[in-house]
């Protein structure tokens, strides 16, 4: 079983791909603080993943803190092998990100079998389009170079957007999440038709959605094939309906159970 490959390319997924939707467009009215329940489970797999069973829930936290946006995220999950074994992960991250997308903070930890695999933490300064640097302080102290273009996952989901409102089909990027020594990446995107949406109970009507489906390479390793690919059905304002995390050996459905709109902070 590929256990750290999984856990990181999760990891990223989730909290990078999540976090990205705390900023909903560049019109500040659409932005939303919600809070999301996700149903995480086996879409289909191979031998090669040695990844039987996966069963699990992610919850997120993404306010509007009035000087940047904060993340809380939590993701469970057990995983079973085909040979029968159990492995239980548990990953948190929380993070913030400055409303002009200059700053970004950042800490995580898994742990599996409540043994801690991956412990991070840092921060992260851009000087506008011109790149910048991030320092991490855990697990090591080192300083990561950010080439001109970088963004932060609030920012990147801002302009991918912005990109969908206007019509456009593909959006590129390089992101820095801070979830992994292997930061940044280049996310390649393209973004379908709006459709309609999944409809919850409390909803009055199907939102529209579009699907937008998101490919991430390693920078460092000028991998020509992504780690991950990940689909989204998502909304203006910033909520995901529905994830997919397709990892080629196997893929992960995210299913949006629970969702609550946040009262904007009094400023």
């Amino acid at each position: 079983m590929t256990g750290a490959r999984y856990r990181r390319r999760l990891l990223v997924v989730a909290a990078g791909c999540l976090a990205m939707v705390a900023v909903a467009s560049a019109d500040a009215a659409q932005m939303v603080s919600h809070r999301a329940l996700y149903t995480m489970s086996l879409q289909s797999s191979n031998r090669a993943s040695d990844v039987a069973q996966i069963d699990g829930q992610m919850a997120i936290e993404i306010v509007d803190a009035c000087d940047g946006w904060t993340l809380e995220q939590r993701v469970a999950l057990v995983i079973t092998t085909f040979g029968g074994d159990e492995v239980t992960s548990y990953t948190s991250l929380t993070s913030w990100e400055s409303e002009d997308g200059q700053l970004y903070r950042f800490e995580q930890q898994t742990r599996q079998d409540n043994v801690t695999i991956d412990d991070l933490s840092g921060d992260a300064r851009l000087d506008g389009d011109q790149g910048g640097v991030a320092k991490l302080r855990k697990p090591d102290v080192i300083e990561i170079s950010l080439p001109p273009g970088t963004v932060f996952p609030n920012r990147h989901m801002e302009l991918l957007i912005a990109s969908a409102e206007a019509g456009e089909r593909f959006f590129n990027r390089v992101v820095f999440d801070g979830t992994s020594v292997d930061n940044p990446y280049y996310v390649t995107s393209f973004i379908g038709t709006q459709i309609a949406g999944p409809q919850l109970p409390v909803d009055d009507q199907a939102p529209e959605v579009w699907p937008v489906r998101l490919a991430f390479f390693q920078i460092v390793a000028q991998d020509t094939e992504p780690d991950v690919e990940t689909e989204w059905l998502l909304e203006a304002n910033g909520v995901t309906r529905a994830i997919e995390l397709d990892y080629g050996s196997f893929v992960i459905d995210g299913r949006l159970d629970v969702l609550e709109l946040l009262a904007p902070i009094d400023c």
